[in-house]
C-alpha cells in the first residue's frame, strides 16, 4: 500500500508538470526561446538534433551624417506643421517633391514657405506654396485638424548641383517683422544631381 500511493504521487506530478512543460496546455503553440535546440526521437531511438533560427541583432544607429541644418530657431509644433516628404536625410533627385500638412494654412490662402538652405547657412531660394485642396486626403496623425486644415506640395528644384550636396528645407508659416522664420519645420536633405 506504501508503495502504491507513492505510485499515484508520481503520476499525479507528471500529469501536474507535463502541461507546464509543453507550453501550459493553453491551447496555444509557444515557441521555444532563441537559440534553443530541440531534441527529438526518431523511430530507430536516434537523436536528430533541429536547430532553431536565432533572431538576427539589431543594426546599431549611427550618427546622422548630414549635418548641414543648423539650430532651429523656431522648432514647428507637429500639432501646426507637419513635413511628409521627403524624409529626414533622404536623398533625393532633381527636382523632389516637398509635400506635407499645416493646421490653418488655409485661412486665407495662406499657405506655407519653403527656403533652400546651404552648409554655410545661405538661403539659396525661397518659394510660397500655397495650400491644396482637402478633399479625398487624410491628414496625418498628430495634426490638429480645424476648418483650415490643408496639405501643400510642390516640386523643387535646385540649380547648379554637380555632385552629391546636402541642403537644410526649412518650412514656416510666417514671419518675424525682421523677417526670421516663425514655426520652422527643416529637414536635411542629400540632393543628387
Amino acid at each position: 500500500m506504501k508503495y502504491w500511493k507513492a505510485g499515484w504521487a508520481c503520476v499525479l506530478a507528471v500529469l501536474v508538470a507535463l502541461p507546464l512543460a509543453c507550453g501550459g496546455g493553453g491551447g496555444e503553440s509557444q515557441q521555444p526561446p532563441a537559440g534553443l535546440v530541440i531534441v527529438p526521437l526518431t523511430p530507430t531511438g536516434q537523436v536528430t538534433p533541429r536547430p532553431r533560427k536565432t533572431a538576427a541583432p539589431s543594426p546599431t544607429p549611427t550618427a546622422s551624417p548630414l549635418k548641414v541644418c543648423a539650430t532651429n530657431p523656431d522648432p514647428a509644433s507637429p500639432k501646426l506643421l507637419q513635413v511628409g516628404q521627403p524624409l529626414p536625410e533622404q536623398q533625393v533627385k532633381i527636382p523632389f517633391y516637398v509635400s506635407g500638412w499645416g493646421s490653418n494654412i488655409g485661412f486665407q490662402d495662406t499657405g506655407v514657405a519653403l527656403s533652400v538652405v546651404d552648409a554655410k547657412q545661405t538661403v539659396l531660394q525661397s518659394l510660397d506654396l500655397p495650400p491644396q485642396p482637402r478633399e479625398f486626403r487624410v491628414a496625418p496623425p498628430g495634426l490638429e485638424i480645424t476648418d483650415f486644415t490643408r496639405p501643400f506640395g510642390a516640386d523643387i528644384v535646385v540649380n547648379n548641383v554637380k555632385e552629391p550636396t546636402p541642403y537644410c528645407l526649412w518650412v514656416y508659416q510666417e514671419t518675424t517683422e525682421t523677417g526670421q522664420p516663425k514655426g520652422v519645420v527643416q529637414v536635411p536633405v542629400l540632393v543628387l544631381p
